[in-house]
C-alpha cells in the first residue's frame, strides 16, 4: 500500500464516543450511521487511546475534540471534552457548545464558563438542532446575535454545520448563504462553514472566497465524493480557505487521509488543506510550529 505522504495533518473536527454514550443515541442519528456502513462502530464506542492510535496511524498529529448536545442529551459535554484536552494537550484542541435557545445572557454565561474555565477554543453550533424536528433556526436568527458577539469579543471561532443533515432533521437552516448576513454584520469573527455545504457547496465557496475570516470545512465528506467544483476551489482559487476534517468516528482519519492523497494535489496545496488553513483559522500551534 503507498505511504501517506509526511504531514503531520490537523482534523478540524473529531469527537470521542465512548461505549457509555454510545447507547444513547436517538433513531434519527442511527439512520446516518446506517447510510456510512458505521452503525456497529457508533453504537459500541471507543476509547481515547483507539482514537489516538487511529490518529497516529493516519499522520493526524492534531484533532479539534469536539462537544456534542442534542436538546438535553449531551453524548460528549463540553466538561467531559476539556477533561480529554487536558489529559492530551498535544493531540487535542477543544471545542464546546451552547444551546442558543436559552435565555441570552445564560447562554452568555455558559459561553465564558466553556473558554475561561473549560479553556475551550471553538464554538460549535448545529443550526438544525435548534427546533422542532421539522423546522431549525438559520444561523442569521436573533438568538444567535449575542453569541457571535462574545464570541469575536474573545476571539473564539463559531464552526456552523452547513448543507444537509444526515440524520432526520431539517437541512433548510444549513443553507449557506444565511451566514453572509453574519459574516458583513461580523466581520472580526471567523466563521467556519462544517460539511461542505451540499447541495449548496457553490453558496459556501463563494462565502469563503468573498469573506476573509469565513472558511469552509470538509467534515463528514471524504474527497472521493467532493463535486468537482468543489476540487477544483482547493486546487485553485479556493486553496487557501479550505479545512480538512473527518467527524471522527463517523469517518475514519485513515480514510479521509486517503481520499486527499488521492486526488493528486501539489505539496503545497495539500498542506494548506490538511493542516496550514486549519492552524491560521483555529490559531492553532503545534509542534515547530510553536
Amino acid at each position: 500500500m503507498e505511504q501517506l505522504e509526511k504531514i503531520g495533518a490537523v482534523d478540524a473536527w473529531a469527537s470521542l464516543i465512548t461505549p457509555e454514550a454510545a447507547r444513547l443515541w436517538p433513531e434519527e442519528f442511527r439512520h446516518i450511521f446506517r447510510r456510512y456502513k458505521v452503525e456497529e462502530r457508533m453504537t459500541r464506542g471507543m476509547t481515547v487511546e483507539d482514537m489516538i492510535a487511529e490518529m497516529d496511524a493516519a499522520d493526524v498529529e492534531m484533532a479539534v475534540f469536539s462537544a456534542f448536545h442534542y436538546g438535553d442529551l449531551k453524548i460528549m459535554p463540553n466538561e467531559q471534552v476539556a477533561e480529554y484536552v487536558r489529559r492530551f494537550p498535544e493531540r487535542f484542541v477543544g471545542a464546546g457548545t451552547v444551546d442558543p435557545r436559552r435565555r441570552p445572557m445564560e447562554v452568555l454565561r455558559e459561553l465564558e464558563h466553556m473558554v475561561h474555565d473549560l479553556g475551550l477554543r471553538i464554538l460549535r453550533l448545529e443550526p438544525y438542532a435548534y427546533g422542532d424536528g421539522m423546522t431549525g433556526a438559520p444561523p442569521n436568527h436573533k438568538m444567535y446575535w449575542p453569541i457571535y458577539v462574545k464570541c469575536a469579543e474573545l476571539g473564539v471561532p463559531v464552526a456552523i454545520q452547513v448543507g444537509h443533515t444526515g440524520p432526520r432533521l431539517p437541512s433548510e437552516p444549513g443553507r449557506p448563504i444565511y451566514l453572509d448576513e453574519v459574516a458583513l454584520a461580523f466581520p472580526e469573527l471567523t466563521i467556519i462553514g462544517c460539511h461542505l455545504g451540499q447541495p449548496w457547496h457553490e453558496e459556501m465557496m463563494i462565502l469563503a472566497w468573498k469573506n476573509p475570516h469565513v472558511y469552509v470545512e470538509t467534515s463528514a465528506r471524504p474527497a472521493k465524493f467532493w463535486p468537482e467544483s468543489f476540487k477544483e476551489f482547493v486546487r485553485g482559487y479556493g486553496q487557501d480557505k479550505v479545512i480538512w476534517a473527518t467527524d471522527y468516528p463517523l469517518v475514519s482519519f485513515e480514510r479521509a487521509r486517503r481520499d486527499v492523497e488521492d486526488l493528486g494535489l501539489p505539496h503545497e496545496v495539500k498542506r494548506k488543506l490538511l493542516r496550514d488553513n486549519a492552524m491560521r483559522a483555529l490559531k492553532i500551534r503545534i509542534g515547530t510550529d510553536l
